[in-house]
Protein backbone atom coordinates (compact mmCIF):
# COMPACT_ATOMS: atom_id res chain seq x y z
CA UNK A 1 0.00 0.00 0.00
CA UNK A 2 1.30 3.56 -1.03
CA UNK A 3 2.41 5.69 2.19
CA UNK A 4 1.58 8.95 2.60
CA UNK A 5 4.53 10.45 1.04
CA UNK A 6 3.64 8.65 -2.48
CA UNK A 7 0.17 9.26 -2.32
CA UNK A 8 0.79 13.35 -2.18
CA UNK A 9 3.70 13.14 -5.11
CA UNK A 10 1.28 10.97 -6.69
CA UNK A 11 -1.36 13.80 -6.19
CA UNK A 12 1.36 16.59 -7.38
CA UNK A 13 1.81 14.65 -10.54
CA UNK A 14 -1.71 14.62 -10.99
CA UNK A 15 -2.54 18.41 -10.39
CA UNK A 16 0.49 19.39 -12.91
CA UNK A 17 -1.71 17.35 -15.65
CA UNK A 18 -4.89 18.80 -14.83
CA UNK A 19 -6.67 16.02 -13.41
CA UNK A 20 -7.34 18.15 -10.28
CA UNK A 21 -9.87 15.56 -9.02
CA UNK A 22 -7.58 12.35 -9.10
CA UNK A 23 -5.19 14.87 -7.28
CA UNK A 24 -7.68 15.39 -4.68
CA UNK A 25 -8.12 11.54 -3.55
CA UNK A 26 -4.44 11.43 -3.61
CA UNK A 27 -4.41 14.30 -1.13
CA UNK A 28 -7.57 12.97 0.71
CA UNK A 29 -5.62 9.62 0.52
CA UNK A 30 -2.28 11.08 2.62
CA UNK A 31 -4.79 12.37 5.55
CA UNK A 32 -6.25 8.54 6.04
CA UNK A 33 -2.82 6.82 6.17
CA UNK A 34 -1.04 9.43 8.65
CA UNK A 35 -1.06 11.66 11.47
CA UNK A 36 2.19 12.98 11.10
CA UNK A 37 1.62 16.95 11.41
CA UNK A 38 4.58 17.61 8.25
CA UNK A 39 2.57 15.71 5.86
CA UNK A 40 -0.79 16.22 6.98
CA UNK A 41 -0.29 20.12 6.67
CA UNK A 42 1.08 19.43 3.04
CA UNK A 43 -2.06 17.55 1.93
CA UNK A 44 -4.26 19.91 3.28
CA UNK A 45 -2.10 23.25 1.98
CA UNK A 46 -2.25 21.47 -1.81
CA UNK A 47 -5.84 20.48 -1.29
CA UNK A 48 -6.10 24.22 -1.12
CA UNK A 49 -5.07 24.58 -4.14
CA UNK A 50 -6.97 22.70 -6.15
CA UNK A 51 -10.15 24.18 -4.44
CA UNK A 52 -8.58 27.51 -5.95
CA UNK A 53 -8.02 26.24 -9.64
CA UNK A 54 -11.93 25.10 -9.63
CA UNK A 55 -12.46 28.70 -7.75
CA UNK A 56 -14.09 27.39 -4.56
CA UNK A 57 -12.49 30.13 -2.87
CA UNK A 58 -14.08 29.68 0.49
CA UNK A 59 -13.18 25.90 1.07
CA UNK A 60 -9.28 26.57 -0.48
CA UNK A 61 -8.74 29.23 2.59
CA UNK A 62 -10.15 27.03 4.94
CA UNK A 63 -8.13 24.37 3.77
CA UNK A 64 -5.11 26.46 3.62
CA UNK A 65 -5.82 28.21 7.16
CA UNK A 66 -6.12 24.14 8.88
CA UNK A 67 -2.36 24.19 7.01
CA UNK A 68 -0.97 27.13 8.57
CA UNK A 69 -2.32 26.48 11.64
CA UNK A 70 -0.86 22.87 12.05
CA UNK A 71 2.46 24.61 10.65
CA UNK A 72 2.81 27.51 13.23
CA UNK A 73 2.00 25.21 16.15
CA UNK A 74 4.92 22.55 14.82
CA UNK A 75 6.95 25.97 14.22
CA UNK A 76 7.23 24.39 10.44
CA UNK A 77 7.66 27.80 9.48
CA UNK A 78 8.48 26.61 5.63
CA UNK A 79 4.86 24.71 5.10
CA UNK A 80 3.25 27.78 7.37
CA UNK A 81 4.59 29.69 4.34
CA UNK A 82 3.39 28.07 1.76
CA UNK A 83 -0.28 27.51 3.14
CA UNK A 84 -0.11 31.35 3.71
CA UNK A 85 0.62 31.88 0.40
CA UNK A 86 -1.98 29.25 -0.84
CA UNK A 87 -4.81 31.88 1.17
CA UNK A 88 -3.06 35.22 -0.54
CA UNK A 89 -3.28 33.38 -3.68
CA UNK A 90 -7.03 33.15 -3.47
CA UNK A 91 -7.61 36.86 -2.17
CA UNK A 92 -5.00 37.54 -4.97
CA UNK A 93 -7.39 36.03 -7.74
CA UNK A 94 -10.39 37.69 -6.16
CA UNK A 95 -8.92 40.56 -6.15
CA UNK A 96 -9.06 41.76 -2.82
CA UNK A 97 -5.12 42.97 -3.29
CA UNK A 98 -4.90 44.64 0.32
CA UNK A 99 -5.81 42.06 2.19
CA UNK A 100 -3.56 39.82 -0.19
CA UNK A 101 -0.65 42.19 0.73
CA UNK A 102 -0.66 41.87 4.28
CA UNK A 103 -0.57 38.13 4.11
CA UNK A 104 2.34 38.69 1.51
CA UNK A 105 4.10 41.13 3.96
CA UNK A 106 3.48 38.50 6.86
CA UNK A 107 4.99 35.40 5.27
CA UNK A 108 8.69 37.82 3.98
CA UNK A 109 8.61 37.88 7.83
CA UNK A 110 8.87 34.43 8.35
CA UNK A 111 12.03 31.63 8.21
CA UNK A 112 11.87 30.89 4.35
CA UNK A 113 14.41 30.01 1.77
CA UNK A 114 14.62 32.05 -1.93
CA UNK A 115 12.21 29.79 -3.95
CA UNK A 116 9.71 30.82 -1.32
CA UNK A 117 10.62 34.32 -1.50
CA UNK A 118 10.52 34.43 -5.35
CA UNK A 119 7.08 33.23 -5.23
CA UNK A 120 5.60 36.03 -2.76
CA UNK A 121 7.96 38.78 -5.14
CA UNK A 122 6.26 37.53 -8.48
CA UNK A 123 2.56 37.68 -6.71
CA UNK A 124 3.53 41.53 -5.40
CA UNK A 125 4.65 42.11 -8.89
CA UNK A 126 1.62 40.53 -10.04
CA UNK A 127 -0.40 42.76 -7.73
CA UNK A 128 1.44 45.85 -8.70
CA UNK A 129 0.76 45.10 -12.47
CA UNK A 130 -2.99 44.95 -11.89
CA UNK A 131 -2.89 48.05 -10.00
CA UNK A 132 -0.79 49.94 -13.15
CA UNK A 133 2.13 50.40 -11.35
CA UNK A 134 4.29 49.00 -13.76
CA UNK A 135 7.49 50.39 -12.94
CA UNK A 136 7.23 48.46 -8.71
CA UNK A 137 6.01 45.45 -10.42
CA UNK A 138 9.17 45.03 -12.91
CA UNK A 139 11.33 45.80 -9.32
CA UNK A 140 9.52 42.54 -7.68
CA UNK A 141 10.22 40.73 -10.87
CA UNK A 142 13.54 41.18 -10.73
CA UNK A 143 13.78 40.85 -7.31
CA UNK A 144 11.90 37.30 -7.61
CA UNK A 145 13.96 36.34 -11.15
CA UNK A 146 17.21 37.03 -8.46
CA UNK A 147 15.71 34.41 -6.26
CA UNK A 148 14.59 31.81 -8.12
CA UNK A 149 17.99 31.82 -9.97
CA UNK A 150 19.66 31.41 -6.69
CA UNK A 151 17.05 28.44 -5.60
CA UNK A 152 18.03 26.78 -9.29
CA UNK A 153 13.98 27.17 -9.16
CA UNK A 154 13.24 26.18 -12.97
CA UNK A 155 9.18 26.51 -12.38
CA UNK A 156 9.61 29.48 -11.12
CA UNK A 157 11.67 31.15 -13.83
CA UNK A 158 8.61 29.86 -16.18
CA UNK A 159 6.50 31.53 -13.44
CA UNK A 160 8.35 35.16 -13.74
CA UNK A 161 8.59 35.13 -17.67
CA UNK A 162 4.35 34.19 -17.28
CA UNK A 163 4.30 37.10 -15.28
CA UNK A 164 6.58 39.24 -16.71
CA UNK A 165 4.33 38.80 -20.16
CA UNK A 166 1.10 40.12 -18.13
CA UNK A 167 2.32 43.03 -17.37
CA UNK A 168 4.05 43.66 -20.43
CA UNK A 169 0.95 43.45 -22.12
CA UNK A 170 -1.03 45.51 -19.63
CA UNK A 171 1.31 48.58 -20.13
CA UNK A 172 0.75 48.50 -23.96
CA UNK A 173 4.27 46.69 -25.01
CA UNK A 174 2.59 43.88 -26.59
CA UNK A 175 5.77 42.74 -29.05
CA UNK A 176 8.05 42.35 -26.20
CA UNK A 177 5.26 40.73 -24.61
CA UNK A 178 4.63 38.40 -27.59
CA UNK A 179 8.14 37.02 -27.19
CA UNK A 180 8.45 36.46 -23.58
CA UNK A 181 4.75 34.58 -23.33
CA UNK A 182 6.99 32.91 -26.28
CA UNK A 183 9.54 32.27 -23.98
CA UNK A 184 7.59 31.29 -20.99
CA UNK A 185 5.44 28.51 -23.40
CA UNK A 186 8.48 27.31 -23.65
CA UNK A 187 9.88 26.75 -20.11
CA UNK A 188 6.41 25.60 -18.85
CA UNK A 189 6.79 22.97 -21.16
CA UNK A 190 9.85 21.85 -19.93
CA UNK A 191 8.72 21.72 -16.50
CA UNK A 192 5.58 19.96 -17.23
CA UNK A 193 3.14 22.53 -16.16
CA UNK A 194 0.25 22.39 -18.68
CA UNK A 195 -2.12 25.02 -16.23
CA UNK A 196 1.10 27.20 -16.32
CA UNK A 197 1.33 26.31 -20.42
CA UNK A 198 -2.40 27.61 -20.36
CA UNK A 199 -1.94 30.74 -19.02
CA UNK A 200 1.48 31.46 -20.92
CA UNK A 201 -0.68 30.68 -24.21
CA UNK A 202 -3.27 32.81 -22.99
CA UNK A 203 -0.72 35.76 -23.09
CA UNK A 204 0.72 35.33 -25.89
CA UNK A 205 -2.95 35.20 -27.44
CA UNK A 206 -3.39 38.43 -26.30
CA UNK A 207 -0.29 40.13 -27.80
CA UNK A 208 -1.01 38.48 -30.72
CA UNK A 209 -4.62 39.78 -30.78
CA UNK A 210 -3.21 43.58 -30.25
CA UNK A 211 -0.97 43.31 -33.15
CA UNK A 212 -4.03 42.05 -35.41
CA UNK A 213 -2.40 38.05 -35.37
CA UNK A 214 -5.63 36.91 -35.13
CA UNK A 215 -5.44 33.54 -36.55
CA UNK A 216 -2.73 32.45 -34.17
CA UNK A 217 -3.85 34.59 -31.57
CA UNK A 218 -7.65 31.96 -31.52
CA UNK A 219 -5.35 29.19 -32.09
CA UNK A 220 -3.53 29.82 -28.84
CA UNK A 221 -6.33 31.02 -26.81
CA UNK A 222 -8.40 28.23 -27.54
CA UNK A 223 -5.77 25.70 -26.89
CA UNK A 224 -5.47 27.13 -23.42
CA UNK A 225 -9.39 27.28 -23.02
CA UNK A 226 -9.52 23.35 -23.56
CA UNK A 227 -6.96 23.25 -20.75
CA UNK A 228 -9.32 25.15 -18.26
CA UNK A 229 -12.50 23.60 -19.38
CA UNK A 230 -10.78 20.32 -18.22
CA UNK A 231 -9.52 22.12 -15.16
CA UNK A 232 -12.74 23.24 -14.26
CA UNK A 233 -11.20 27.06 -13.84
CA UNK A 234 -14.24 29.59 -14.70
CA UNK A 235 -11.62 32.69 -13.30
CA UNK A 236 -9.24 31.33 -16.13
CA UNK A 237 -11.97 30.45 -18.91
CA UNK A 238 -13.56 34.03 -18.38
CA UNK A 239 -10.00 35.40 -19.71
CA UNK A 240 -9.97 33.40 -22.52
CA UNK A 241 -13.66 33.80 -23.65
CA UNK A 242 -12.55 37.52 -23.26
CA UNK A 243 -9.37 37.27 -25.45
CA UNK A 244 -11.47 35.62 -27.84
CA UNK A 245 -14.32 37.78 -27.89
CA UNK A 246 -11.48 40.76 -29.02
CA UNK A 247 -10.53 38.43 -31.79
CA UNK A 248 -14.00 38.19 -32.69
CA UNK A 249 -14.18 42.05 -32.70
CA UNK A 250 -11.66 42.93 -34.73
CA UNK A 251 -12.58 39.93 -36.86
CA UNK A 252 -15.85 42.78 -37.26
CA UNK A 253 -18.07 39.85 -35.73
CA UNK A 254 -19.70 41.91 -32.72
CA UNK A 255 -22.77 39.93 -32.05
CA UNK A 256 -19.87 36.66 -31.70
CA UNK A 257 -18.18 39.01 -29.58
CA UNK A 258 -20.73 40.20 -27.42
CA UNK A 259 -22.11 36.58 -26.59
CA UNK A 260 -18.20 35.55 -25.97
CA UNK A 261 -18.14 38.72 -23.32
CA UNK A 262 -21.90 37.88 -22.07
CA UNK A 263 -19.92 34.05 -20.93
CA UNK A 264 -17.11 35.69 -19.55
CA UNK A 265 -19.09 38.14 -17.36
CA UNK A 266 -20.85 35.76 -15.84
CA UNK A 267 -18.35 32.82 -15.50
CA UNK A 268 -15.91 36.34 -13.57
CA UNK A 269 -18.57 36.89 -11.83
CA UNK A 270 -19.43 33.68 -10.50
CA UNK A 271 -16.38 33.62 -9.00
CA UNK A 272 -16.16 37.27 -7.29
CA UNK A 273 -13.62 38.44 -9.40
CA UNK A 274 -14.66 41.92 -9.37
CA UNK A 275 -11.35 43.15 -11.38
CA UNK A 276 -11.93 41.05 -14.81
CA UNK A 277 -15.95 42.16 -14.52
CA UNK A 278 -14.94 45.42 -14.95
CA UNK A 279 -13.08 44.50 -17.33
CA UNK A 280 -15.45 42.38 -19.40
CA UNK A 281 -18.16 45.52 -18.23
CA UNK A 282 -15.97 47.76 -20.47
CA UNK A 283 -15.30 45.39 -23.30
CA UNK A 284 -19.38 44.45 -23.55
CA UNK A 285 -19.82 48.06 -23.33
CA UNK A 286 -17.51 48.75 -26.36
CA UNK A 287 -19.22 45.62 -28.46
CA UNK A 288 -22.87 46.57 -28.16
CA UNK A 289 -22.58 50.56 -28.60
CA UNK A 290 -23.84 51.74 -31.76
CA UNK A 291 -21.46 51.98 -34.45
Amino acid sequence: MPDARTHIDEGLRFQKLGMLDRALKQYEATLDSTIDPALTGEALCRQAHVYRAWCRWDEAVRLARRSAAIARASRMHPLEAEALNAEAIVLLEQARFDEAVVIFERILSLEIDDRMRGIVYQNLGSIAAQRADFDRAEQYYQSSYRSFSRAGYLWGEAFTLTNIAAASIDAGKVKPAEIIAGQAIRAAKKVGDLELVGIASLNAAEALAAQLQLERAQELVSEALGYFQMEENDLRRAQCLRVLGDVRMLQGQREEARKLYGEALRLADSVRNDFEVSRLQDCLELATAVE
